[in-house]
């Protein structure tokens, strides 16, 4: 149909021209100057035609191509315009491949806004960058692992780690490495990996960056679980027929006012407080499975005052943001968090006069981040990464449980208890709690 039209027009073109060579030949041999100036118009008339469908069509191609080339696929020559049938064709062609390009770029558009959706819902950090290291695309999640409220260049992370741009610059493609770092709210661990693609003719980078402390915390937590089920088990077994042979013995008359009463009994008051010590262990591996339900975290702290854990001299001053903060945990579990918190900032504290500030608030990501502070002696940096192992403390008559206790609820809640920075928002010590 089209050919057919194509076809037609230009043999109307063809016929002007044939007709007035005709009247131009007959009218020069009959020397008729009527005939020769008919053959002389037709003949300029088809040239004038072909030459002026030849610029307009020039012309409509050119917009066409202009506004496809400034994306604009909305641009449509007018159907019915040109009396030429293949004028119309090529006009209807034109406006064909605008639609088509236009439903293309919607699509294109689709994916954009599919992919930035599935971007800023994966729990990876994802950074890309250029061939001169300008930072191309970000992810949400990055800049909650970095910290930081946007990253536009990686000189933004020069004044906190120069270890931390230094390796995100230099990381090669293909190649893993290992950061670890300090924000307010605490130590970072993240694995970066990089990758390389050729995108829109320019080479990229992509690091892909994941927090492993939670990961590296439970397996340090569940190794420590599995030697306390052992160390408790062989414990009690070795101590338990020691402890009930010399209570038979205190019981014997034949032993009861002799110089080895003394000995036994002293024998059996060492095992029956060596089990109580081990017992205590118990408590490290045999926690309960949590059960999570919505409460109200002022509340919760209310209940904890009316224990009296804290002495007259310390106070305990309270800022929830709002008043009604909810958190999704177990209740008495998290209850055994605040106890033991509060327990270690009164010891931290001594006998002096001191205070302990809890604040909460909940972040963009809905997550809920508790700050415990206190103003005792801060805790050495020496000892600061240690404080979480099981069994380690520094008073003297301190257990080494609490902490490490601490640390596996808030795992088993699924968040996160970390030490700050000494000095962090004007305190000695601060706790940072995250609730997910």
């Amino acid at each position: 149909m089209a050919c057919r039209a194509y076809l037609s027009s230009v043999s109307l073109n063809i016929l002007l021209l044939v007709a007035g060579v005709a009247l131009l030949s007959e009218g020069s041999c009959r020397q008729a100057g009527l005939d020769v100036l008919a053959g002389g118009c037709l003949c300029g008339l088809s040239v004038l035609v072909y030459f002026k469908r030849r610029h307009e069509l020039k012309e409509k191609c050119w917009l066409m191509l202009e506004a496809i080339r400034n994306s604009d696929y909305s641009f449509r020559l007018p159907v019915g315009g040109g009396w030429m049938s293949s004028e119309r064709i090529l006009q209807h062609t034109l406006n064909e491949f605008g639609g088509l390009m236009g439903r293309q770029k919607q699509l294109m558009e689709q994916r954009e806004r599919f992919y930035g959706l599935i971007l800023s819902c994966v729990t990876s950090g994802i950074i890309v960058l250029d061939e001169r290291q300008q930072v191309v695309l970000t992810n949400p999640a990055v800049l909650r692992l970095l910290d930081v409220p946007a990253l536009g260049t990686l000189r933004q992370l020069e004044q906190r780690d120069g270890r931390l741009a230094t390796v995100l610059r230099e990381l090669p493609a293909g190649e893993r490495a290992t950061l670890r770092f300090v924000t307010k709210k605490g130590e970072v661990r993240l694995q970066v990996r990089a990758s390389g693609m050729e995108l829109g003719g320019n080479r990229v980078r992509v690091l892909a960056l994941n927090d492993i402390r939670q990961a590296m915390e439970g397996q340090e937590v569940d190794s420590w679980m599995r030697l306390t089920r052992v160390l408790t088990h062989e414990i009690m077994n070795s101590i338990a027929p020691i402890s009930s042979l010399s209570e038979v013995f205190l019981q014997r008359p034949d032993v009861v006012g002799t110089p080895l009463y003394e000995g036994i009994r002293a024998i059996h008051d060492t095992s029956v407080g060596l089990m109580a010590f081990v017992d205590s262990y118990r408590k490290f591996s045999a926690l309960q499975e949590p059960s999570p339900e919505p409460f109200c975290l002022g509340e919760l702290i209310g209940q904890i005052q009316e224990l009296r854990l804290l002495p007259d001299a310390v106070t305990l001053t309270l800022q929830i943001e709002p008043p009604d903060l909810m958190v999704y945990a177990d209740p008495n579990l998290i209850r055994q968090v605040f106890i033991n918190l509060l327990k270690n900032a009164v010891q931290a504290i001594g006998g002096q006069a001191g205070r302990i500030h809890i604040r909460a608030f909940v972040s963009v990501e809905e997550h809920v981040f508790v700050y415990v502070s206190n103003s005792g002696p801060a805790v050495p940096e020496a000892e600061a990464d240690s404080i979480f192992v099981p069994f380690f403390t520094t008073k003297p008559k301190g257990s080494g449980i609490g902490l490490s206790l601490t640390r596996q609820i808030m795992q088993l809640s699924h968040g996160s208890i970390s030490l700050l920075k000494a000095g962090t928002n004007g305190w000695n010590t601060t706790f940072l709690l995250e609730f997910e």
